[in-house]
């Protein structure tokens, strides 16, 4: 029940989609949320990156020695089976630990790579959630982890400035401090703008890429995901189309727009037929090659 209110609460968009799985899936992915959600948490909300480091030291070790641990026991609801195996718990906490020793991103690899730390291995734990074991389909889980993580990048700009941190990279906007980010003339605002649609742009290249899988999952969750990709993506268009500012507001779907998507969405669900899977871009998966169930 607690992992229910976790995700309703911060999660709202995979919340919206959560509905639309079986009560065992839905269970599962709550507890998932909530796990991956906790451990941000951890880092995001300590006072000092020494009280960081020291909680997720503790995690790791309860983690490696099968101990008891309150963000372990956020799993307790799933199958052991279906838990998240050590090498995406690895990689999903290299992502936390880069953001206590924070550097801004030099360049799109940077970018790209981190994005599968923190949210394509969350894909990946989904596609165990779904007993999805095919590594073709599990390229396109980690697009669509990508895809969304760039989305959360390019809406929480100045959220981030205020932890003192920027995630676009050098490449698209060039040297910039969190101060900055934050406190914007019009000429930074002008840049942040441009970059934050290159960042849109090539998150729906890893949209459309996660989209060619989505109907060959198993039946009752392929809806729900869909659902989840558009949510997303349509958070991304209306960003494109805002303005930056200080003190920006968090973008969100509405009601109404959430509401129509899904109709629609549920409508072309029930009216089209599956397709053959079209092939993996490998290219996509260039700078992170070598990482767990990536495209090699």
């Amino acid at each position: 029940m607690k992992n229910n209110l976790l995700m309703r609460k911060h999660g709202k968009t995979f919340y919206w989609a959560s509905l639309f799985l079986d009560k065992s899936n839905m269970q599962a992915i709550y507890s998932i949320y909530s796990f991956c959600r906790r451990v941000d948490d951890m880092v995001d909300e300590a006072k000092t990156t020494h009280i960081a480091k020291k909680r997720l030291l503790i995690f790791t070790e309860a983690w490696k020695k099968s101990r008891s641990h309150p963000v372990i026991n956020l799993l307790s609801d799933i199958p052991k089976e279906n838990w998240p195996n050590q090498k995406l718990v690895k990689n999903f906490l290299n992502g936390q630990i880069s953001d206590i020793k924070f550097s801004t991103f030099k360049s799109e690899k940077s970018l790209i790579v981190y994005c599968y730390q923190v949210a394509g291995t969350v894909g990946l734990m989904v596609c165990d959630i779904f007993g999805v074991k095919d590594k073709k389909m599990r390229y396109f889980a980690i697009d669509l982890g990508i895809a969304m993580q760039l989305v959360n990048i390019s809406r929480d700009i100045y959220e981030d400035s205020l932890r003192n941190r920027v995630y676009l990279p050098e490449s698209l906007i060039g040297k910039y401090r969190a101060k900055e980010i934050a406190n914007p003339n019009k000429e930074t605002a002008r840049k942040i703008d441009e970059a934050r649609k290159k960042m849109i742009q090539l998150a729906n290249i890893y949209f459309e890429s996660a989209s060619r899988a989505i109907d060959h999952l198993p039946k009752g969750a392929s809806l729900a995901v869909k659902l989840a990709s558009a949510l997303y993506q349509q958070i991304g268009y209306q960003l494109m189309k805002a303005h930056y500012e200080r003190k920006e507001k968090r973008c969100y779907v509405s009601n109404f727009s959430k509401f129509m998507i899904t109709l629609g969405i549920i409508t072309k669900y029930l009216t089209s037929f599956k397709q053959e899977m079209k092939l993996h871009n490998k290219n996509l998966h260039k700078f992170i090659h070598n990482l767990p169930d990536a495209h090699f």
